[in-house]
């Protein structure tokens, strides 16, 4: 049976999105979410999750906004103080340009401020627009989860669904080739994680409950696996994709229950990262 982990990204950047996360989770759509700890909501999404304790893991954010560390990190950021963007920082990782140090500072505050909102630190960690699979990051990011006591990470490398030429289709196509490189460093580091990924092209409008089972389904000869999702209600901030109508549509088919067939047929069990570490089943090949 294909354990099946459903996480809901960027809980903690708007309220809007956050109720529709947390709808999410009522209803039994999703099985844990990733907090964005410098989002604008986090503290209250922080304090809701931690009170009906749902399982909750780190969307670390080296990309967007203002650093979470208070100095350090001048190499991941711009004159005006921002973050250089999902293009920028792997450009910058590219030339040499940005500093280990300041990515391992930036991590430890995140995972400090983590701890700070939920009370205990989080045992999985995932990257804001596949940061932590940039190559030239991972084994710094692999050691500093492995001190840290991070016991699980996603590894979004996936056969692709959805074809085109356009930049996206081809950001997709490198973020599935060096993850399968970053899983090999984070197994070497003890950091498991899922056998199989789906959601790198399953995401707003190209989301279906068809087209989610036929995914999931394809998985059948793994033992677990993570569907990466961004549900809720459209947001009033951040920024376009945020604002995306896109967001409520898979808000609406993660609720249509579209992996209820392969449940009652057996085939599947929704479970949680946390779940998955305490049955001692994260892949993590040596």
């Amino acid at each position: 049976m294909l354990s099946l982990v459903v996480t809901a990204d960027d809980l903690g950047i708007d309220s809007r999105r956050d109720d529709g996360i947390f709808e999410a989770f009522e209803r039994g759509a999703i099985t844990q979410a990733s907090l964005l700890v410098g989002g604008p909501s986090a503290v209250s999404a922080a304090a809701r999750a931690r009170a009906d304790g749902w399982p909750m893991g780190l969307h670390l954010n080296l990309t967007e906004g203002s650093p979470t560390a208070p100095h350090g990190v001048g190499s991941l950021v711009d004159a005006s103080g921002r973050k250089l963007g999902k293009h920028g920082l792997r450009d910058a990782a590219a030339r040499g340009a940005v500093l280990l140090a300041h990515v391992r500072h930036e991590t430890e505050a995140q995972i400090a401020a983590f701890e700070t909102l939920l009370g205990c630190g989080p045992l999985h960690v995932d990257g804001h627009q596949h940061a932590h699979v940039i190559p030239q990051l991972v084994e710094t990011l692999a050691t500093t989860f492995a001190r840290l006591g991070v016991v699980s990470t996603r590894i979004p490398e996936q056969p692709l669904v959805w074809r085109g030429a356009d930049d996206t289709h081809r950001f997709f196509v490198d973020v599935t080739r060096v993850a399968a490189e970053a899983r090999v460093v984070y197994a070497q580091h003890g950091v498991g994680s899922t056998q199989a990924f789906v959601g790198l092209d399953l995401m707003g409008i190209n989301s279906t409950s068809a087209g989610l089972c036929d995914a999931v389904s394809a998985l059948r000869s793994a033992s677990s696996a993570e569907l990466m999702c961004h549900p809720g209600y459209a947001g009033t901030g951040w920024d376009d994709f945020n604002r995306s109508p896109a967001r409520e549509h898979e808000l609406r088919v993660l609720l249509a229950q579209p992996f209820a067939p392969l449940v009652g047929r057996n085939a599947l069990a929704l479970t949680s990262f946390a779940d998955l570490a305490d049955r001692d089943a994260l892949w993590c090949p040596r």
